[in-house]
């Protein structure tokens, strides 16, 4: 028990990342006990998985998807069928998991439950498990602190579930190093570029080309409805900007929380256990309860024999090789009796025996660290960082509730809301729902559900007031719609320029692309081989281009190299086209052992995930799985 943290932290790892990822094992059936009448969106083996759930799941996706595109997402990539699909398939395949978990009896107990979490880092401050920090950042994901524990105990169990499908694998080393030699082998290339700008003289456009590509493409030149909002945002951190600390109330706030700025303190134990198993009768536990004692008597007048007796009598496996050695922890790490008694000890002290449910303990105590910590001043900036998070974390919840109900009660104006706020009314610049280079952007900070809700009838058409609406953690913004602009069509004479040139291009980029290949054909049947125009050589690899693009260097690779100089060619993504001559060909001299021991991990991680995929499939083959057409049907 004393050393399950320690044999864990890897899983911890993975658990606490499941904070940012949907989350979808939480005690459905509490969750959504009375809910019989509920429309669900598919079923497995008879359980049904409800829409809200997915909704849920699906906004956590998006959000995921939005973070790490950027600036390059758009609304459209995650309202498909086939976006919605992959999320129903993802929480159909846990649930086929579960179920395997649930089947062969694998369970985690509350001690292991607790350990894990209380080893996580994220909810540590200064070393030590945080309850605060615990339920704020729990808070933050959208979850309770039930929830929570039973997901990371679904999530252990199902670990276990796949480690056992996934032990066995074995990608062998001819295999790792063939794939590395293809890898590390290097092709000597010159390129010649047949550009369409050499072809535009040449390009004779019809005198209605323009305008019937126009008609052909209206779509490509709509301009969709477009709207200018006014708009408020009630921010935690801006709250926490505005927030005058003196010096007093700085100086209290750090004594009153000395333990979370100074460090928590810290002891170094080690024990002697004699085990006795959670219903052993009265007679046995008064037994060890005897022989620990006359432990305890042995090591208290002989302390400097505490090791070895550890090494000899101690029936605890994780620590009694080092002697009975537990390291440094925290107060709360241990089970109760055992941590009462060693923060109340003295260094070089021993007690015992102290009974706790892993049976009776000798313990003394070896060092003690962290009661002193930095000073006020070594840690000020952090302290009025802290009370300002505070103060504005409560000043935020009051004001969320009284911001929400103002913008619906009041909802053809947010001048109410403005008031409330002590801000005034920011306006946006024209943007769509769609967004896009014709759209404008809608508001810093906004989000797809606001811009949503900005394109509600109620409030496009209406003018009403949305909702106040979480667009961050700890952001709420409210829009209202002050002008629209239909959707329609760019005028010809605007863009009949523009497009001139564009089509002038694509017959000179498609005259470049003809005469490439010719050229290509010329080449290999060995004529104007000896023509200029070629770059310098460049020796390039699959994993390192050059100054080549990719689609380049996958032709050079896919050359037939068995009579050089070999010659391929590649329409290039802007026009034109792109010839290649493979001049030499350098084969790898030796292994990387850096390299291998990569390739060797991709390759088991590969190999892995096949056979998990291989296992869910056979879990479904087994199970009924059924979805109904709200799984990727896009709401109205």
């Amino acid at each position: 028990m004393f050393d399950f943290v320690h044999k864990q932290k890897r899983v911890a790892q993975v658990i606490l990342a499941l904070l940012i990822l949907p989350f979808a094992f939480f005690g459905m059936e509490s969750y959504f006990q009375g809910g019989g009448r509920e429309p669900h969106v598919a079923e497995v083996a008879g359980e049904k998985i409800y829409a809200r759930e997915f909704d849920r799941r699906l906004r956590e996706q998006q959000d995921r998807m939005r973070e790490a595109l950027g600036a390059q997402a758009r609304p459209e990539m995650f309202e498909g069928a086939e976006f919605r699909t992959a999320v129903i398939e993802g929480i159909i395949q846990e649930r086929l998991l579960q179920r395997a978990a649930d089947a062969s009896g694998l369970r985690v107990s509350d001690a292991q439950l607790q350990a894990v979490i209380a080893g996580q880092p994220e909810f540590q401050e200064n070393g030590t498990f945080s309850l605060a920090r615990y339920q704020s950042l729990l808070r933050t994901a959208g979850m309770n602190e039930v929830m929570y524990q039973e997901r990371v105990r679904t999530e252990l169990a199902l670990s276990q579930v796949q480690a056992a499908f996934t032990a066995g694998t074995i990608v062998p080393a001819s295999v790792v190093d063939r794939v590395v030699r293809v890898l590390d082998q290097q092709r000597e290339a010159s390129q010649l570029a047949i550009s369409p700008d050499a072809f535009l003289k040449q390009v004779t456009l019809e005198p209605d080309a323009v305008q019937k590509f126009y008609a052909a493409n209206r779509r490509e030149f709509e301009i969709p409805e477009q709207v200018r909002v006014e708009y408020l945002v009630l921010s935690q951190a801006a709250l926490a900007a505005r927030i005058v600390l003196t010096p007093q109330e700085v100086r209290e706030f750090f004594d009153q929380n000395a333990t979370q700025f100074r460090g928590a303190s810290e002891r170094q134990a080690s024990h002697i256990l004699v085990r006795v198993a959670p219903l052993a009768d009265e007679k046995t536990k008064a037994a060890a309860r005897e022989r620990a004692a006359a432990i305890a008597e042995q090591v208290k007048k002989a302390p400097q024999t505490f090791a070895d007796v550890a090494r000899k009598s101690s029936e605890d496996p994780g620590s009694a090789a080092q002697g009975g050695d537990l390291g440094f922890f925290a107060r709360g790490t241990m089970v109760k009796a055992f941590d009462q008694a060693v923060f109340t000890m003295k260094p070089g002290e021993i007690v015992g025996p102290i009974e706790s449910e892993a049976g009776f303990h000798v313990i003394r105590l070896d060092a003690v660290r962290g009661d002193a910590g930095p000073a006020f001043e070594q840690v000020r900036a952090k302290v009025e960082e802290e009370l300002r998070r505070t103060r504005a974390s409560r000043r935020f919840a009051e004001l969320a509730d009284s911001f929400t109900n103002t913008v619906f009660e009041q909802s053809e104006t947010l001048k109410p809301a403005a008031e409330l706020l002590g801000q005034p009314l920011q306006t946006s610049g024209w943007f769509s729902r769609q967004g896009g280079a014709l759209a404008g952007e809608p508001p810093k900070g906004a989000n797809d559900r606001l811009v949503a809700a900005v394109f509600t009838e109620d409030v496009l058409r209406d003018k009403r007031n949305t909702a106040a609406i979480e667009v961050a953690p700890g952001v709420l913004m409210a829009a209202r719609v002050v002008e629209n602009k239909p959707a329609g069509l760019r005028p010809l004479a605007e863009v009949s320029e523009a497009l001139e040139k564009r089509l002038r291009f694509q017959r000179a980029s498609e005259l470049a692309i003809d005469a490439g290949r010719k050229r290509l054909a010329e080449l290999r049947a060995g004529k104007d081989a000896g023509a200029g125009g070629w770059s310098a050589p460049q020796l390039v690899n699959r994993q390192q281009p050059g100054s080549l693009p990719e689609a380049a260097v996958r032709q050079i690779f896919r050359a037939d190299t068995s009579k050089l100089p070999a010659y391929v060619g590649v329409e290039q993504p802007g026009g034109g086209y792109l010839l290649l001559r493979v001049s030499r060909v350098v084969e790898s001299r030796g292994i990387d052992p850096n390299a291998r021991a990569g390739f060797a991990r991709q390759a088991y991680q590969l190999a892995t995930q096949e056979q998990i995929s291989a296992y869910i499939a056979s879990l479904r083959a087994g199970a009924k799985v059924t979805l109904t057409p709200a799984a990727t049907e896009r709401p109205q």
